[in-house]
């Protein structure tokens, strides 16, 4: 319904750059495989590396990505910005791509974006979420959609979902801080902005809204109402008191059964 909105990067002639995609992981057998394959039927000509980051998943992750041919597989230690920095720090590209695992990009979304980079140049983007499940969510997503693509000269705002940015700044950035666990995506958006700019790509990309549906849509409404006031103002320390685990873990570790410390890293 929402792609009939989207204006599509004009057909130009690309330079082909080095794209690494990297894709933090936490017991994500059961959509893994459809996401590595979307990746590696691409369009776009030039190098494209793909990168799992897995934070010790005790499930069949990192079996079926070592399975994809051309996969770089990395065992690192739990926690989402952990894993996008040692990703990056794998990663032999120009330009890197950090890619939550429950995304389903098109053919052509790797070409889109390096095309929306050589076209405008930024210092990060997000690309146009596209959610597949009911109509609230889908409004939900559009709803951020307009707000990310409003604010993106002055609110510098978006979501770690997925998330684009030249590996120099990401470098000069210091990457992810580590310490956050809640919010460290858009810290890292706004820090990264000061080095080109920020930018919400008209560029879709299908994600999934599976938090939605396990908590409800206007639940989960009220808690980015709640934590907005802090984002906005920077208070990083306030919103880490918050208790909040990451999507990957909530989904995959059931209600009653609580994630335990200390977890032995996976060798790959």
């Amino acid at each position: 319904m929402f792609r009939s909105c989207i204006t599509h990067v004009r057909d130009s002639t690309t330079t082909l750059l080095a794209v690494s995609v990297v894709i933090p992981t936490l017991r994500e057998s059961a959509r893994i495989s459809t996401l590595l394959h979307a990746l590696r039927h691409q369009s776009y000509d030039g190098p494209l590396q793909i990168i799992v980051a897995d934070g010790g998943s005790e499930d069949d992750t990192l079996r079926i990505a070592h399975s994809v041919p051309g996969v770089l597989c990395l065992s690192c230690e739990r926690g989402t910005a952990r894993q996008r920095n040692a990703g990056a720090h794998a990663a032999e590209a120009d330009l890197l791509i950090f890619m939550d695992a429950d995304n389903m990009p098109g053919p052509h979304f790797v070409r889109d974006v390096v095309r929306s980079f050589q076209h405008w140049s930024f210092g990060v983007a997000c690309p146009w979420f596209v959610a597949r499940e009911t109509i609230p969510i889908r409004a939900a997503y559009m709803g951020f959609n307009l707000l990310f693509w409003l604010g993106q000269g002055w609110l510098r705002t978006g979501s770690g979902v997925c998330l684009v940015t030249p590996r120099e700044v990401w470098k000069k950035c210091g990457g992810f801080r580590e310490e956050m666990h809640l919010g460290e995506d858009i810290d890292f958006l706004r820090r990264a902005a000061r080095w080109g700019g920020h930018r919400h790509l008209l560029v879709p990309l299908e994600t999934s809204g599976r938090r939605f549906e396990r908590d409800g849509v206007l639940r989960l409404l009220f808690f980015y109402a709640r934590i907005s006031p802090l984002i906005l103002l920077g208070r990083w320390n306030a919103l880490q008191r918050l208790e909040y685990r990451a999507a990957e873990e909530e989904l995959s570790t059931p209600k009653q059964t609580a994630p335990q410390a200390g977890h032995t890293k996976e060798n790959a």
